[in-house]
């Protein structure tokens, strides 16, 4: 029993088990545009506001700067998070900007890189160049036995607008009511026809689902909306990459 006893403690310790637990996930797991806010309520732009939506996986406190100076700051809650922050200025011309936001959770850090591309068209002090108006006339003389009988004096401006006569659209015999009505009784639609028909529509049904999906993800990153300031509208497009 003894030497029993002995062989045992000369056993070697068991090795530690590997620790097989799976990492975390990451604490922001998304940031996009707020295209819902920003489309229903256009006074947000106009007021050089932007509205993004946060991913969160867990509790974290944020800020969000640019260049040092604080737009926003608060708590990120476990799924999604609304965080708007108004920059002056932001709307007024084309520009490129570049966002820091710092991220705290249980003595953890961490930082993500927004990069916003503003365009502008047609806003304050971006008007487009007018084309430049036509001037100058011509004159038309009328001859009768090579003795001049009359003229006519027109300005550039009025020959663009001269218009021309109205076209006569040529009926089609396929689509006239003696067509339809020498059609044989005894033609019916085909089973086919209809099974064709009905394959093409829920295809259709089918793609522009495909596609309202599509429109809605890109608006994440992209959105296009008209900005109302000072009595004029203007077209604005902000894109936003995140790092």
């Amino acid at each position: 029993m003894a030497s029993l006893l002995f062989c045992l403690m000369l056993l070697p310790a068991p090795a530690a088990l590997p620790d097989t637990a799976a990492p975390p996930p990451p604490l922001v797991r998304a940031i996009s545009l707020d295209a819902a806010a920003l489309s229903s309520d256009p006074t947000l732009l106009a007021a050089d506001t932007l509205a993004l939506v946060v991913e969160s996986s867990r509790e974290a406190f944020f800020k969000l700067s640019e260049r040092g100076e604080v737009l926003a700051a608060g708590k990120l809650l476990p799924g999604t998070n609304s965080l708007r922050f108004t920059r002056p200025g932001l709307t007024a011309a084309s520009q490129a900007l570049f966002f820091v936001l710092d991220l705290l959770e249980s003595e953890a850090s961490a930082q993500k890189f927004l990069r916003v591309q503003v365009r502008v068209e047609g806003g304050p002090g971006n008007e487009p160049d007018r084309p430049a108006e036509l001037s100058g006339s011509f004159r038309l003389d009328m001859y009768h036995s090579g003795r001049l009988c009359g003229y006519r004096k027109k300005s550039m401006v009025e020959l663009l607008k001269l218009k021309t006569g109205p076209v006569t659209a040529v009926p089609d015999p396929g689509l006239s009511g003696s067509a339809i009505r020498d059609r044989p009784a005894s033609q019916s639609v085909s089973v086919l026809g209809l099974g064709m028909a009905l394959a093409k529509y829920l295809a259709g049904k089918k793609a522009a689902k495909r596609l309202k999906a599509f429109n809605e993800e890109a608006q994440k990153k992209s959105l296009a909306l008209t900005v109302r300031r000072d009595g004029r509208e203007f077209p604005v497009v902000i894109e936003l990459k995140t790092e």
